[in-house]
């Protein structure tokens, strides 16, 4: 590493530890503390978790308990189909997906997660994952959508959607229901280590779809920056052995490395998060092989400590977030020492 970055690293660092050595203590400890502090603080911005989807037009018109009755029935639907790449699980996938989004009202969200949960979601999040590579998503079409899932009946839209084929207007909804709910599930989160949703993520992060230098198409960034917020919720949540051996298992940090190259933030962000969570200290060298990935990192954790609630709206992550990880942490440490 030059001088210089040595020397831009060990301030900034010395900042941070600075700002920490008040409120918590560097290492595992601080696992423990984030949920408590995203608590604290209202919700990040939606744009998070796949903000994308329409507007409600008659949200005044329905109560929660007509929302919750309704995702008890779509969920059923759903259940009963065997191929989720047709225009018949469009509305119901698009609901539920608009269901699971942001809320200010904390605990009308859990409510809403919970019930999506309880109607077996992670039998739903399986059987797409599991069909992706048996139709065809990533091509376009010309048919027009015909419903945008924001109300309990369906709304006629097709301007947004036009050139959408049906599996992939199906896997972007998954995708976001998915994000939306392991953010806020640990129950979701365990079953989806379980039932092998973390290998099937890594398997569509790998297709030649979706490779850094494809991410021109929005519908593909948004499958990658999804895949990669899932991967992150689910990893922060069961931070553990166990958890971190059923990623390198498999193959999450070769399947990510390409993704540290990446010119778009967001996506290069998430994954150097992830990263730091399951890296063991030789794999810590690959990650760490250019000066960049160091700086960035720490710039990511500066840039949230500038805020007061510490939550970073230009890169999407709390400082606890950042600093959970196990290399983040101790690379703090070391240059510390340097």
């Amino acid at each position: 590493m030059c001088k210089y970055c040595k020397y831009e690293m060990r301030i900034i660092c010395y900042q941070i530890l600075a700002f920490f050595s008040g409120w918590y203590v560097i290492g595992r400890e601080l696992s423990a503390s984030a949920g408590h502090l995203q608590s604290a603080y209202s919700s990040p911005s939606p744009a998070r978790h796949g903000a994308d989807m329409l507007v409600p037009k008659d949200r005044a018109k329905h109560t929660l308990g007509d929302v919750l009755g309704e995702i008890e029935s779509r969920s059923a639907s759903l259940l009963q189909q065997t191929n989720y790449a047709t225009p018949s699980a469009v509305s119901d996938l698009q609901f539920l997906a608009y269901q699971s989004r942001y809320n200010t009202d904390l605990n009308i969200k859990r409510r809403i997660i919970t019930k999506l949960v309880d109607s077996g979601l992670i039998d739903i999040i399986v059987h797409v994952l599991s069909s992706v590579h048996e139709v065809d998503c990533f091509h376009t079409c010309s048919e027009p959508s015909s419903v945008d899932g924001s109300s309990l009946t369906g709304s006629v839209d097709g301007d947004q959607e036009a050139d959408m084929l049906d599996g992939m207007k199906n896997l972007r909804s998954v995708i976001t229901l998915t994000w939306n709910a392991t953010d806020k599930s640990l129950p979701l989160c365990q079953q989806c280590i379980g039932r092998g949703v973390v290998s099937m993520l890594l398997q569509l992060l790998e297709s030649p779809q979706l490779a850094a230098s494809e991410l021109h198409d929005k519908n593909r960034m948004f499958l990658v920056k999804g895949s990669l917020g899932i991967l992150s919720c689910i990893v922060r949540s069961c931070d553990d052995d166990t958890t971190h051996e059923v990623y390198r298992n498999a193959g999450a940090v070769k399947a990510l490395q390409q993704f540290l190259r990446c010119s778009l933030l967001a996506v290069r962000t998430k994954s150097l998060i992830i990263l730091s969570y399951i890296a063991t200290e030789s794999e810590n060298d690959v990650i760490h092989a250019s000066d960049k990935n160091l700086i960035f990192a720490v710039k990511m954790l500066q840039s949230a400590l500038e805020f007061d609630n510490h939550y970073s709206s230009k890169y999407g992550y709390w400082a606890v977030e950042i600093v959970s990880g196990q290399f983040l942490s101790h690379f703090l440490l070391l240059f510390c020492m340097l």
